[in-house]
């Protein structure tokens, strides 16, 4: 709590004395709320809240900025008129859901693992089998003309790499 008050004089740039005097308040009294030694009652909060035109809850709980952005969305759309508030409603569900697309577009990259033993005679149905699993780099599947062309190359790299061997 002490901390969100001191927030609130700093955004208002107000001392504690100022801030005293402008509420009406006793200055040792708002200077055991912001060194943490008292709570406010109930009905201290309540004007505080109204003076710094915030919700009570962002003076008694803890402050964060993403609490604070959501707590500024609020006191605003509320304010508005039904067709508005249904227009940030609608906006807010759009920005979801481009979020989620987002978040299902990043894949993780395939772990690359050897097609066949250079090692050993390539058959036709080892490279039938890395020719059909293969694709893209965009991630979509290889049309039959690239995979044809595929066989032949993987044959002819393994033919070379094995006459070396």
């Amino acid at each position: 709590m002490s901390e969100n008050i001191k927030r609130h004089l700093s955004k208002k740039s107000l001392n504690v004395k100022e801030f005293s005097e402008i509420m009406g308040f006793k200055y040792t009294t708002v200077l055991d709320w912001v060194n943490a030694k008292t709570y406010p009652r109930i009905d201290k909060i309540e004007l505080m809240s109204r003076y710094f035109g915030v919700d009570k809850s962002d003076l008694v709980e803890k402050y964060s900025e993403t609490s604070s952005i959501l707590s500024e969305i609020n006191k605003i759309s509320s304010q508005l008129e039904e067709p508005r508030q249904k227009i940030v409603l609608d906006t807010a569900s759009s920005q979801l859901e481009e979020q989620e697309k987002a978040k299902r577009a990043v894949k993780p990259k395939p772990k690359v693992t050897p097609l066949f033993d250079i090692n050993s005679p390539l058959t036709d149905e080892e490279l039938q089998e890395a020719v059909d699993e293969a694709v893209a780099f965009d991630g979509v599947p290889l049309t039959d003309r690239e995979k044809e062309l595929y066989k032949h190359l993987l044959r002819e790299a393994w033919e070379e790499d094995h006459d070396r061997g």
